[in-house]
């Protein structure tokens, strides 16, 4: 007869052993009775898949998912863990071992869908690239004096003279008040509306604007 022993804790089976008489028992009852240590017992687990556990509760043997071996964890920032309890997970995403190696190189390429980790497609993952690009230049800053001595060098002009130019020739799109409070700043920020704006009235493309935020100066 055999005895399968489970894990004190967990229930988890862990092996099984040959049963060894039980001394007072079988003298008292005339026939074989089995020893049965503390978390053990005689009756045969199941078989079960990889992942799965077999689990002693009420008296009798259950299969639960066991993840441990082939899974991490992932959660909603995309760090992984391992999974080190019986069942099915209660906080966080299950991913495969290879696609945690993965997330662990380079987590922009996956989301979060359906309450499952997805990896991006190719053209999913350009535009965000370019989206994280885009936000990055917006939130590059400069101080006032460095963008007006940009400007003075280019074009020999300051604030003074672009205000001029705006009550001149470009009061009806410009909020002339409204520039004189922006330009007041101490820093500037390159995704303010302003700095397009102006920027497109004294002649500078996009391309050229965010040059001056990268570099402090404006490309020669």
């Amino acid at each position: 007869m055999n005895i399968y022993h489970y894990d004190k804790n967990t229930k988890e089976f862990l092996y099984k052993t040959t049963a060894e008489a039980d001394p007072v028992a079988t003298k008292t009852k005339g026939e074989f009775v089995p020893l049965i240590p503390s978390y053990a017992t005689i009756i045969e687990p199941p078989e079960k898949n990889e992942d799965e556990a077999i689990v002693f509760e009420n008296n009798g043997w259950i299969k639960k998912p066991d993840y441990r071996k082939n899974y991490k964890k992932c959660d909603d920032n995309f760090n992984i863990s391992d999974i080190t309890t019986i069942g099915e997970i209660q906080d966080g995403y299950l991913v495969t071992n290879e696609i945690a190696e993965l997330i662990k190189e380079n987590s922009d390429k996956f989301k979060i869908e359906d309450n499952e980790v997805v990896q991006l497609d190719d053209d999913e993952y350009q535009e965000l690239i370019e989206e994280k690009e885009k936000t990055r230049i917006s939130e590059l800053c400069l101080t006032a004096s460095d963008v007006e001595r940009a400007i003075y060098k280019d074009k020999g002009i300051d604030f003074e003279d672009i205000i001029s130019m705006v009550e001149t020739t470009y009061s009806d799109m410009i909020d002339v008040k409204a520039l004189k409070i922006e330009l007041k700043a101490n820093n500037f920020y390159r995704g303010h509306s302003y700095i397009n704006q102006i920027g497109t009235l004294l002649g500078y493309s996009e391309d050229e604007l965010d040059y001056l935020f990268e570099n402090g100066s404006l490309p020669e």
